[in-house]
């Protein structure tokens, strides 16, 4: 059985490093992505959610290259979840329908829709990738962002060049 995953420094840096755990000194820091181009390979359904969620999480500073694919799956099950709920409308348990001697159509049971199914799976999907990005309220309880400030102030304010830099 596997723990949690490691927490990514960065997250640490903004949450607080409650644990005071090492952070890895070698982690990989992506540059923000500014094309913002739905990639070619997602449905139509699927292009549209990105363009909605693509610039927030841009504007968030959320969004890096190596991203790409994780909201792409997450743009595609939010699409599918939508198709789901619209497919599924009331109706979240069908009755099955025979024909009885007569002719007549008689209800011989009922289950569950399966439009239902498939809007809870997709549900679940798109939790664990949003998630990810901090696109819940529960996963914004646990980010307090604190200003950087500039690297490289023009005035004689405090420089945190000493912090990334040997000076």
């Amino acid at each position: 059985m596997a723990g949690r995953p490691p927490k990514p420094s960065a997250l640490k840096l903004v949450e607080g490093n409650r644990g005071k755990r090492a952070t890895t000194k070698q982690e990989p820091d992506p540059d923000y992505l500014f094309d913002l181009t739905a990639p070619q390979w997602l449905p139509a359904r699927a292009k549209l959610v990105w363009e909605e969620v693509a610039p927030q999480l841009s504007r968030a500073k959320l969004l890096t290259e190596v991203d790409v694919q994780a909201l792409a799956m997450g743009c595609v099950a939010i699409a599918q979840y939508r198709a789901a709920v619209a497919k599924t409308g009331e109706d979240l348990i069908k009755s099955k329908v025979e024909l009885n001697d007569e002719g007549k159509e008689v209800v011989v049971g009922e289950h569950i829709n399966p439009w239902a199914l498939i809007q809870s799976m997709t549900f679940k999907q798109a939790m664990v990738i949003f998630q990810q990005f901090g696109m819940s309220p529960a996963a914004r309880t646990r980010i307090a962002v604190n200003p950087q400030g500039s690297l490289f102030p023009n005035d004689n304010s405090q420089s945190k060049a000493g912090k990334y830099f040997q000076t």
